[in-house]
């Protein structure tokens, strides 16, 4: 896992400190020299086809429907650190792996947003540029401005010069009337006989304001910048932060498959049917049917996301980074997945209760109503909160269905690792310039590389038969004690929690 998340996301370079307008992206003028390196091209056979910014070194953002044309990530790469593209690519990247948001089905629908995460050399040693999001909400009238080497006519070539104009934000009400049926999570800007919008090729640039990125370019009048009166429409990202920070922080890469990846996983899968002594949540080891009742699988689609605990018959816990727009499916009383158990039961989520303090980092514990309650069965069980102080060096157990190898690769069956828990002053030694507060516990296992990965999200820590922990976030390798895993302290959220399960 990764440990970037909020501390990361906030903090980042923000490149862009002043308006500039010009003419001719529509109605743009060419970008200032040195100005808004954050901006990536996005190209397929050496040919820009999707904008994109950078938010930190290896994390490029961009657009959903800009997958179409990266279906073969070999043909892929993106371009950063410069804004003429023929003559001065300082920095060429390839995409390692790529994420949509899960609930994305097509642009016209909402949560266009894309995140790709990028390797490769460096080339001439360029200081990485980035841009900041931020969570604060635009206001009406508010100047921005959008970026992008698109289109400057409708049918036309790209541009080698990045280009730039400034928009105005339009009120969402007043812009649902030229886009009857328009989703709730986005931004328009532009258009209102300005002559300023997107044209093909600029979508998942980003759209910036007070020098921070508020939006993702999305789409416009018949995707060809024809009607340059009607707005122009963006992801809104601070709808979306949670399930950014759950990505980067986890380095949860649930929807990134490629032929390469495929084959690999496919290896490793007949590797482990073999009775082969594999690497289990990382280093950790099957668990035995029904021994964890707890458990709680919480799945989009049939596709696992994020762990929880049953602490209530209509509540389940798990981590505020596993927030999500869509509705989880809840199942309980799971050894595997894929098969068709009889000890299962499965709810809806009705409600997503984060802690209030979550900001990203800390304070990442969250409450889910079911939409009815568990039959306690020898399969599913609640567990209790632990009371009291939890000691240091203290032995303790995490389970999950997440990554068992630290390369995309599920599990067939529930997995469990052992835990022993670190001094705090150790934990924040260890982080360095990472805060490490009282309200998280942090723990490592017997051997390196031994611990949670991604998918084990929101999974409980078990010390002496109670949840002592919430499984939040990791290092940039799974088990690493170099590291340690880090979970939310749940005796410090006891009276919360309890406040929340009693009054809903």
């Amino acid at each position: 896992m990764q440990s970037l998340h909020k501390f990361l996301l906030f903090n980042v370079l923000a490149c862009l400190g002043r308006n500039l307008s010009g003419s001719g992206i529509i109605g743009g003028g060419k970008a200032p020299a040195d100005s808004m390196l954050y901006m990536a091209s996005i190209q397929s056979n050496n040919k820009h086809v999707c904008g994109g910014f950078r938010i930190s070194k290896d994390i490029v953002v961009t657009a959903a429907r800009c997958d179409e044309f990266l279906r073969h990530l070999e043909k892929a790469k993106v371009v950063l650190s410069t804004h003429r593209l023929r003559s001065a690519m300082k920095t060429v990247k390839y995409i390692k792996k790529k994420c949509k948001h899960p609930s994305y089905e097509n642009y016209t629908k909402g949560n266009d947003i894309m995140l790709l995460q990028v390797g490769g050399d460096e080339g001439m040693n360029v200081d990485v540029k980035t841009i900041a999001l931020t969570d604060i909400k635009v206001e009406e009238n508010k100047n921005c401005s959008v970026a992008g080497w698109g289109c400057t006519t409708p049918g036309g070539d790209t541009v080698d010069d990045l280009k730039v104009a400034n928009v105005s934000i339009i009120n969402l009400q007043d812009c649902k009337k030229k886009w009857p049926g328009l989703s709730a999570d986005v931004i328009c800007a532009g258009g209102n006989s300005t002559k300023r919008t997107l044209c093909k090729r600029d979508f998942g640039g980003p759209l910036v304001c007070d020098g921070k990125a508020v939006g993702v370019a999305s789409y416009n009048e018949c995707g060809n910048c024809i009607n340059t009166n009607e707005p122009s429409i963006y992801t809104n990202i601070s709808k979306l932060l949670p399930w950014i920070n759950k990505v980067v922080m986890t380095n949860d890469w649930t929807d990134y498959v490629n032929e390469t990846m495929a084959a690999i996983t496919v290896l490793l899968l007949l590797f482990v049917l073999s009775g082969a002594d594999g690497t289990y949540i990382v280093g950790g080891r099957d668990a035995a049917p029904q021994s964890r009742p707890y458990m709680a699988s919480l799945q989009i689609r049939g596709r696992h996301i994020c762990g929880g605990a049953l602490v209530r018959q209509n509540f389940v816990l798990t981590a505020a980074h596993c927030e999500l727009r869509t509705p989880y499916t809840v199942v309980l009383g799971a050894n595997s997945l894929t098969a068709n158990e009889s000890t299962q039961q499965q709810f809806t989520a009705i409600r997503a209760i984060p802690n209030p303090n979550y900001d990203g980092h800390a304070n990442d514990i969250m409450l889910l109503q079911l939409n009815g309650s568990a039959q306690l069965t020898e399969a599913v069980q609640v567990i209790p909160l632990k009371t009291g102080r939890l000691r240091t060096s203290s032995q303790c157990i995490t389970a999950g269905w997440g990554d068992v190898g630290d390369n995309g690769t599920l599990p067939i069956r529930l997995q469990e690792v052992n835990v022993t828990t670190l001094p705090q002053r150790t934990c924040r030694k260890r982080w360095r310039s990472v805060p490490i507060p009282r309200t998280m516990v942090c723990g490592v296992g017997a051997r390196v590389f031994q611990g949670f990965c991604s998918g084990d999200s929101g999974g409980p820590l078990v010390c002496d038969g109670a949840a002592a922990g919430v499984v939040s976030f990791s290092g940039r390798r799974c088990g690493d004690p170099r590291t340690p895993d880090v979970y939310t302290r749940v005796s410090s959220f006891r009276e919360w929690i309890t406040n929340v399960v009693n009054n809903n």
